[in-house]
């Protein structure tokens, strides 16, 4: 069995933190059924997920893997990458020149651990908020180092204030996103998500449960938003969080409290623990 979580909006409270009940029932499970695999799934890169993993004190159990960046990278128990895509060079040349960079919003660049941008408001926000390891970077330095194919990106986001910009953003790029077959998400308000082709939580499942050799029936995936229908596509057992939006819900075969309510902890106790 294999129980795969959504981190924001799901797992954590609407303060960003693992509850108390929450953290005790998952230790409980965890601690019951050793050989069970917790896996956490997140837009986030994973420095972001280590106050997370040290709170369920999950930092070295075995069994624990990390699929994040959407999909983009698949970490082992020991944090060693197991599989990775990144966006063509291409791209970004063209949608340098697409969306030009605005008050409105920034970019921020994944690669592997670190979060990249030339925004200090969005670097220091994005740190304290979400705990990212996010750089402050030279602009036109950095573009440069993209655009010659130096560096290598895992996920491009936009970082927007207002959704209503996303939605100009994704217009604007909707033509090439299609000619490169890039994914989209877009979480929480604030990302707008490119990934690589065939890229997102739920290919990064079936990618992960190829490599564990584990049943797609024996997968419970908890979410919450829009990034997470994929993953809700290729889990045996989708369950949404009542404060899910309702596309999502009608993917869930099951619907379990929000996560101000301990939704996750509850549904686990119901399946576990009883």
């Amino acid at each position: 069995m294999k129980k795969k979580n959504d981190i924001d909006g799901t797992l954590l409270t609407p303060e960003g933190k693992v509850s108390e009940r929450t953290k005790n029932v998952i230790c409980k499970v965890l601690e019951k059924y050793p050989d069970l695999h917790f896996v956490l799934a997140s837009g986030r890169a994973r420095p972001a997920t280590q106050q997370i993993r040290e709170v369920l004190n999950i930092m070295k159990r075995p069994n624990t893997e990390s699929l994040l960046s959407n999909g983009c990278v698949i970490y082992d128990s020991d944090s060693k990458i197991l599989y990775q895509e990144t966006i063509p060079t291409e791209f970004f040349i063209k949608a340098h020149g697409i969306v030009k960079p605005s008050p409105e919003y920034t970019y921020m660049y994944s690669i592997g651990d670190d979060a990249f941008s030339y925004n200090e408001y969005w670097v220091k926000a994005i740190k304290d908020r979400y705990e990212e390891q996010t750089v402050l970077i030279d602009k036109d330095e950095f573009t440069k180092k993209i655009e010659i194919g130096e560096v290598k990106v895992n996920k491009f986001c936009f970082l927007v204030k207002d959704p209503v910009e996303a939605d100009k953003i994704k217009e604007k790029l909707e033509d090439l996103r299609k000619e490169y077959k890039l994914e989209c998400a877009f979480s929480a308000g604030t990302f707008l998500d490119y990934m690589p082709p065939n890229t997102n939580k739920g290919t990064g499942l079936k990618h992960l449960i190829e490599l564990l050799n584990i049943k797609k029936e024996e997968v419970i995936a908890f979410g919450d938003g829009g990034n997470d229908l994929e993953l809700f596509q290729n889990a045996g057992w989708p369950v949404a969080m009542e404060n899910a939006n309702n596309e999502l819900k009608s993917h869930a075969k099951l619907i379990t409290k929000s996560n101000i309510e301990d939704g996750v902890a509850d549904m686990l106790e119901r399946i576990f623990l009883k």
